[in-house]
């Protein structure tokens, strides 16, 4: 059985955590409906992505492609109405997110430490889009207090 204990234990997975609730709880205080929505729903995705995680680091993560699938069709939602930039790159680095299982599912020789090292980093790009997001938000409110 899973635990997230086991899953805090590795130190890039405690970082990317703590920067994940960082820009979320910024989001959720100086970010505008789009970004206080796409908080909460990244933080579940998040928590959905550790507790659906198989244990057996071999084998597909069918429960973490389902939920990357679903908040992959979420940003393609967003951007759908919202004509933000940033968004647009967030939800690109989220299809890399998706292909990125599509190709272990592919070719299940590729090395489970490589595929998870191209899921972080794409997920860290996408986080750091999402940050641009908050700080153009967070921004915009400071200067039209200011005006």
């Amino acid at each position: 059985m899973f635990s997230f204990s086991n899953f805090f234990s590795i130190l890039p997975t405690q970082i990317a955590a703590m920067v994940m609730l960082a820009v979320c709880a910024l989001a959720l205080l100086v970010g505008r409906r789009l970004e206080r929505g796409l908080a909460v729903v990244t933080v579940v995705a998040w928590f959905l992505s550790a507790a659906v995680q198989s244990p057996d680091r071999a084998a597909v993560q069918w429960g973490i492609f389902t939920v990357d699938i679903v908040y992959l069709l979420v940003l393609i939602a967003l951007c759908s109405f919202e004509r933000r930039v940033w968004i647009l790159f967030m939800t690109a680095f989220q299809l890399l997110v998706v292909l990125t299982h599509v190709a272990f599912l592919i070719d299940h020789t590729l090395m489970q430490w490589g595929f998870f090292s191209a899921y972080y980093l794409w997920s860290d790009a996408q986080l750091a889009a999402f940050a641009v997001g908050v700080v153009q938000a967070g921004w915009g409110r400071w200067k039209a207090r200011k005006a």
